[in-house]
């Protein structure tokens, strides 16, 4: 009896069978890729309709306002051009607010994580403001610095700073002291240090910190706006609220909330993209 061998397949077709696994791995990614937004878009139509049959036949209109109503509601916000000047009011105020924030955040953090002597004699100041409801200081910032976008700017940078600031506090003190000592013993200063070792590792936290942050910041600028403001989207839902507009207040939330979920599609990229930068630097 004979025993036959089996040939080892060629370099062409290991190539091919390798590709043809890679086109359908992603062909299967499309098509779940799919599926889920076909299935997210059967939740939103199944919620709209029953919101649509819910208005005027289980809940008063004033209340609850019907998803057509709420789109000419829209339409009319749009065709005067003022919901525009309310969001663009917003997110002038949410976005210094956020970039002072996180500029203050991420430096005291800093700070802190690299001089332990300060970190143990600050910290429960630290502690006791970050616990303290901010938005509650929203009249006394009236007080001190009026009611026009200054107040705003400063709500929401003070409420999302302290995100930030332990977010990149931990990040300084999980560092490896192993490495610490390593960049000591090759002579390297505090400011080599400080680039070379610290800011790389708070970097991840950092990005993390600011996507948690940024809502935490426009919450803050909605507020100011809530207390005393004659434009923005806050003053738009508290203004509609008060005429009984629910069409109105739900118009200014949902503009709110899609802006919300862009800027952080835009860091979650951003994230990705530094991830990646990060890995590719450690295999080199």
């Amino acid at each position: 009896m004979t025993t036959g061998t089996v040939a080892p397949k060629s370099a062409s077709s290991a190539a091919f069978d390798t590709a043809a696994l890679r086109e359908r791995n992603q062909r299967e990614r499309w098509l779940d890729l799919l599926r889920i937004w076909a299935i997210r878009i059967a939740v939103v139509v199944a919620f709209c309709s029953a919101w649509q049959f819910a208005s005027g036949r289980i809940f008063p209109v004033f209340i609850v306002s019907s998803p057509t109503t709420v789109v000419e509601r829209f339409g009319e916000f749009m065709e005067g051009g003022e919901l525009l000047s309310h969001l663009a009011y917003t997110m002038q105020a949410c976005g210094l607010g956020f970039a002072i924030g996180a500029l203050i955040g991420s430096t005291l953090g800093l700070l802190f994580g690299i001089y332990e002597s300060i970190s143990r004699v600050i910290a429960p100041f630290a502690a006791m403001l970050y616990s303290m409801p901010k938005i509650m200081l929203s009249p006394l910032i009236v007080v001190w610095v009026g009611v026009d976008l200054t107040m705003k700017v400063f709500v929401a940078a003070f409420s999302c700073m302290w995100v930030i600031f332990y977010n990149v506090w931990n990040a300084t003190r999980r560092i490896d002291h192993n490495l610490l000592d390593q960049f000591r013993l090759m002579g390297a200063n505090q400011r080599q240090i400080i680039v070379g070792l610290y800011l790389p590792s708070a970097t991840t936290w950092l990005l993390t910190s600011l996507r948690v942050a940024f809502p935490v910041a426009l919450i803050g600028a909605v507020v100011g706006e809530f207390v005393a403001s004659s434009q923005g989207l806050g003053h738009l839902a508290l203004d509609s609220g008060q005429r009984y507009d629910s069409a109105g207040v739900i118009v200014a939330v949902l503009t709110i909330t899609l802006s919300a979920m862009t800027i952080d599609s835009v860091l979650a990229a951003i994230q990705r993209k530094v991830a990646l930068w990060q890995g590719e630097g450690a295999r080199g």
